[in-house]
């Protein structure tokens, strides 16, 4: 039986990492309380774009949605229009900010977070043991799990990472897309399908709107990742050109600075980038390969349609469902219940309200 774990932002939260809804909250208050953590340029434009292009008050920054912010910049830049006076170029500027904000924050949290993650280094240790199935060119036969995450953190790929080092496995954390590493000499990172040629194994974590260990290439789109290192989170003062094309362009050589590719939260994402097309396609092939998919921390939102779209479109229909979500009050366990039988229907589904440790503590 083949088990797709989808994981939503309510997976690590008990490892500490933020959820979104939380995320401007966060920034707010831990920019009040070291503003150095941040970028100063960077964090002005993002807090004067809030209240001098969007109008919040300062009191009430925290509650300003994410997608509030995004979905205008971006369909000012598909369109090529203004944005209430700003132009085209600081309209690029602005995105940026806010990413920085994000992306730093998120960066922040997890870094003081003192929270246990035990729990994640065991569910690993479990898609580690399954997928070792595969080893000794024995994918063809057995393909029994893999793991699909809407979340941006590296805590689950750092867990897998460090599960193959301490068992001395051969194999690799695949991302299911072309990736390349970022150090020249680190084997640990390489395409699933060259560490299958090679008798190894793979486990597969398809991160559907990107991770904080990645940067990408603005000429051959290569992805570049490495553990341990939330290099999604830009040091515009240092940044790295892609050595691939200043070795095929020496005649260019630095101008090919590697840059965050994230898809932020918007109404309108742009899915376009050929590295998530790969990775799109091939979490469909996982979905419709599913005995089971089991929901972690995941909420199935409204304006999630691309990942509704792809779970309508590909999801057997004798697949078996089940949801984990952290939910103590039964009354408010019923309208979740609503929320998921009103998408897939007739179907059966197995609910599982302890919370995701509890839940993945349990897995055998």
């Amino acid at each position: 039986m083949k088990v797709v774990f989808i994981l939503g932002a309510g997976f690590s939260v008990e490892a500490g990492a933020p959820v979104q809804a939380k995320l401007l909250t966060e920034a707010i208050r831990l920019h009040q309380e070291n503003p150095s953590d941040y970028d100063e340029k960077r964090f002005s434009i993002f807090k004067n774009f809030l209240t001098e292009q969007l109008g919040y008050a300062e009191d009430r920054l925290a509650d300003v949605e994410l997608e509030d912010i995004f979905t205008p910049l971006d369909r000012c830049l598909t369109e090529s229009s203004q944005f209430r006076g700003i132009g085209l170029d600081k309209i690029m500027e602005v995105r940026e900010a806010v990413f920085h904000v994000i992306g730093r924050t998120i960066q922040l949290i997890l870094d003081k977070s003192h929270k246990s993650k035990q729990y994640i280094d065991e569910f690993a240790d479990y898609l580690t043991r399954k997928s070792s199935s595969r080893a000794n060119r024995e994918y063809r036969n057995s393909d029994p799990v893999s793991a699909i995450s809407t979340n941006w953190d590296i805590l689950l790929d750092n867990s897998i990472h460090q599960s193959i080092v301490n068992n001395g496995h051969n194999a690799v954390v695949d991302y299911c897309c072309y990736i390349s590493s970022r150090d020249e000499q680190d084997e640990s990172i390489k395409p699933g399908l060259e560490k299958l040629g090679q008798g190894g194994f793979n486990i597969k974590l398809l991160k559907l709107h990107g991770s904080l260990n990645w940067l990408q290439c603005p000429r051959c789109m290569r992805l570049y990742a490495r553990f341990s290192r939330k290099d999604g989170v830009i040091d515009y003062t240092n940044r790295e050109s892609c050595r691939h094309c200043d070795r095929n362009f020496p005649e260019e050589r630095n101008n090919h600075l590697l840059a965050s590719n994230l898809i932020m939260p918007t109404y309108i994402k742009d899915l376009s980038n050929p590295q998530y097309k790969v990775i799109w396609q091939n979490a469909g092939i996982e979905i419709a390969e599913a005995d089971k998919l089991v929901f972690i921390g995941y909420s199935l939102p409204s304006a999630d349609f691309e990942m509704r779209q792809l779970l309508s479109r590909m999801t057997r229909k004798n697949a078996a469902i089940e949801v984990v979500d952290y939910c103590s009050d039964i009354e408010n366990q019923q309208p979740i219940k609503n929320h998921w039988k009103k998408f897939f229907g007739n179907r059966e589904i197995s609910f599982h309200f302890g919370g995701a440790k509890a839940y993945l503590n349990a897995l055998k």
